[in-house]
Parts: C-alpha cells; structure tokens; sequence
C-alpha cells in the first residue's frame, strides 16, 4: 500500500521535485493546493459558479498565474483529484514544504471558498477541520481564519 502512495507522489505530483528540480517542486505544490480548493468546492456536492471563480482567483494570486494557467493547472489538480486515494498526499505534500504562514493562508483562503456562496455546508466544515489536522495547524487557527473570512464576505 505504501509502495502504491509512493509511486503516486512521484508519478503524479512530486516527480520532478525528486530530481531536484524547483520549477517541478513549486509545480508539485501548485497542483496540491489546487486539489485542496477543489476537494473542498465539491465536498458539499455543489460546486458553484461563484466558487470556481474563487478558486480561479485565489490561484492567480497565490501563484501568479494567467487565465490558462490557472486552467491548465485546475486540469491536472482535477485529475489527481479523482485518482487519489485520500487528501493526505496533497496535504502532507504542502505541510512538509511551506512554512506556517503558508499554511495559514491556504486555510484562510479555503474559508474564503467556503463563505463564496454565502452557505456553510456540514461536508465543508468537516473537511476544514480534517485539513487543519492534516496541516499540522491547530483548531485556534481554524477558527482565526473562519472569523477572518467571514468578516470578509459580510461587506
């Protein structure tokens, strides 16, 4: 089983990394962060217009990207999306390699995703929690960045 989540890390997101290359290293961890807003915009079942259009602007700003980047690279994450055996390779992957604030970010702005159609589902909320663990963030900072978001979509 390991072997198979190994051969996956490599194959999929991480094989350029393993040969020390930076462009295939911050590639790899594009496409990670990218699988999160995607697990996370599906989790409730519905996957909104306006959750799309958070995703697609959240990546060209965490990773300046243009419109077909920003597709090409929602393409490849959907993929790995579906072949995945649970989120812990793109999270474990993403804890590993950024810093805490990083971190931190990415979890503000997975809140940002949840709030972008004005309604928390009981599967986001979940899934939040589970990512916050997989992190290594603590649940202070969970709700930090729920607040944080929140106060965001009241103006």
């Amino acid at each position: 089983m390991f072997s198979k989540i190994e051969r996956f890390l490599k194959e999929k997101v991480h094989m350029a990394a393993q040969e020390n290359n930076p462009a295939g290293e911050e590639r790899g961890l594009m496409v990670a962060t990218a699988v999160l807003f995607l697990e996370m915009a599906h989790s409730d079942f519905d996957m909104s217009p306006q959750e799309i259009k958070q995703i697609q602007t959240t990546l060209s700003e965490f990773f300046s990207l243009d419109a077909s980047e920003i597709d090409q690279l929602l393409s490849l994450a959907e993929e790995n999306r579906r072949q995945r055996n649970d989120i812990w390779l793109f999270t474990n992957l993403l804890k590993e390699n950024l810093n805490h604030r990083q971190k931190q970010r990415i979890l503000e702005q997975l809140w940002e995703l949840i709030y972008a159609d004005q309604k928390v589902d009981m599967y986001e909320d979940a899934l939040i929690r589970k990512i916050t663990n997989l992190l290594g963030l603590e649940h202070a900072e969970m709700i930090a960045a729920k607040l944080k978001a929140k106060e965001k979509f009241k103006r």
